[in-house]
């Protein structure tokens, strides 16, 4: 009887075994508990510890949820692994699987079948590392780049504080469990954003199946995604994702971070720690990471868009133009185009333009794309960005206003120069009224003399003729 009941136990154990999905990237599962958060705002609940939401184009967050608390990433580690591989190695250099690359993983840990000696280029070794999540691959490559496992975390943590991670503490390059290796969603955000600007990385991670080559251990063989959100063949497909990692173990349940691009928004998203989910109807269990970064998106794609709030075509001001020779007025434009988030049912009516002019007018000539002025336009008070405003067109300046007006500002500015030249003129011209009086008198007074000179001349030759006569008549 006893033996019966210990037969059953090992059936019923078995049927357990193979109900439960295998672990995919670490360590043997153990299904958490529920622990669902609230969801308010999403339209949806999640049982994610932590939840990242990130419009890559413009930085803006979308969503959080203990974006800073500290969690086992599992192994979304490798992200950082293959970013220092991309950052310090060549993508041709062959690797050599060595025996300790080997040791001290878990047996039920995802694996590429990595044996010792084995070699390939550094380049395949990162499709394993990223499409199968091979621990072993992640040893092989941390030894290649440091000489050792043991520096290479070491330089995994100096990058990550580079990056200004503040709580994330790395012990191992594949994200295996323990104690001391964790991080935020927060940080993470900084790492895979980092990892994403190159090109490698991005091909990498947005790959579903990859055909490792045959090596001098292997013969070729496939190699498929951990992540279902590529999978066009899993009920989790999801047309718009691209990249980049899953993760798991039993403590840090199910990770994923992933990428999405509907043409307007690029999305990143990040969940930690989400339940599996048993189907009593199908009788499986399911992870919550793909639906809940999935929900996640949607969420982002239908209450989020990318719109031009600021267009360069598109005058905002005007300002009087001084001296003008023709138009009185120039139209000033934005420098730049301004396109930024807001909600998908913004009213651009409600967009409020804040707009600055450099005076109450300007002087021609005024060149076309001259800063006149600045607009910083805010959406329900949030400041979505600044502008320069440029003169859309040129206006030439009148000669002869100029000369005019450059006259009367000169006299405005110089008015007691003017009064004073008046009253230096006025003193001059007293001072030559009064020369020539002078002269004029003396003249007088000469003409006057010489005229009485004259006068007695004539006296006395009129009085020498009448004498003579006198004396010529006596002498008859």
């Amino acid at each position: 009887m006893k033996q019966k009941w210990t037969a059953i136990f090992l059936v019923l154990v078995i049927l357990f075994t193979l109900a439960v999905p295998a672990a995919a990237e670490g360590q043997a599962e153990e299904i958490p508990e529920s622990t669902a958060q609230s969801s308010a705002g999403l339209g949806f609940s999640m049982t994610a510890y932590a939840a990242l939401l990130i419009e890559l184009n413009t930085g803006a967050t979308l969503y959080a949820f203990n974006a800073n608390e500290q969690h086992y990433p599992a192994s979304l580690t490798k992200i950082m692994t293959c970013m220092l591989a991309l950052e310090n190695g060549n993508l041709e250099d062959i690797l050599t699987v060595s025996s300790t690359a080997l040791e001290g993983l878990d047996e039920a840990g995802s694996t590429a079948g990595l044996v010792e000696g084995e070699q390939m280029s550094l380049l395949n070794m990162l499709y394993c590392v990223m499409v199968s999540s091979a621990n072993e691959a992640c040893n092989v490559v941390a030894e290649y780049v440091s000489g050792s496992i043991e520096a290479f975390v070491d330089l995994m943590n100096q990058r990550a504080q580079e990056l200004g991670c503040t709580g994330t503490h790395f012990a191992n390059p594949h994200g295996l469990h323990d104690e001391n290796h964790y991080t935020t969603a927060y940080d993470l955000s900084l790492i895979v954003r980092q990892a994403l600007q190159y090109e490698e990385f991005r091909t990498i991670c947005n790959t579903a199946s990859y055909t490792l080559p045959a090596t001098n251990m292997h013969e070729a063989r496939t190699m498929n995604t951990t992540n279902e959100l590529l999978s066009v063949n899993s009920t989790n497909y999801y047309s718009k994702a691209e990249g980049v990692k899953t993760g798991f173990t039993s403590p840090a349940r199910r990770c994923l971070i992933s990428t999405a691009d509907n043409g307007n928004l690029h999305l990143l998203a990040i969940i930690l720690g989400a339940d599996t989910v048993y189907n009593e109807d199908l009788g499986t269990w399911f992870p919550q990471n793909f639906p809940e970064c999935i929900n996640l998106f949607e969420y982002g794609f239908q209450n989020y868009t990318i719109a031009t709030v600021l267009n360069t075509l598109y005058p905002l001001a005007e300002i009087p133009v001084n001296q003008s020779a023709g138009s009185q007025t120039v139209a000033l434009a934005p420098a730049k185009e301004l396109r930024t988030l807001v909600p998908s049912d913004y009213n651009e009516d409600d967009l409020q333009m804040d707009i600055q002019l450099i005076g109450d007018s300007v002087d021609a000539p005024v060149a076309a794309g001259d800063v006149l002025g600045t607009v910083t336009v805010s959406f329900q008070g949030q400041v979505l960005g600044t502008s320069d405003l440029t003169a859309i067109t040129a206006v030439s300046r009148s000669e002869i206003t100029h000369q005019v007006e450059e006259t009367k500002v000169y006299v405005q500015d110089n008015w007691w120069k003017w009064l004073l030249g008046v009253l230096i003129a006025i003193l001059v011209l007293i001072v030559i009224c009064l020369i020539l009086l002078q002269v004029y008198r003396r003249r007088e007074r000469k003409r006057k003399v010489a005229a009485r000179r004259r006068a007695l001349e004539q006296r006395r030759r009129q009085q020498e003729r009448e004498q003579n006569w006198l004396r010529d008549n006596m002498e008859e």
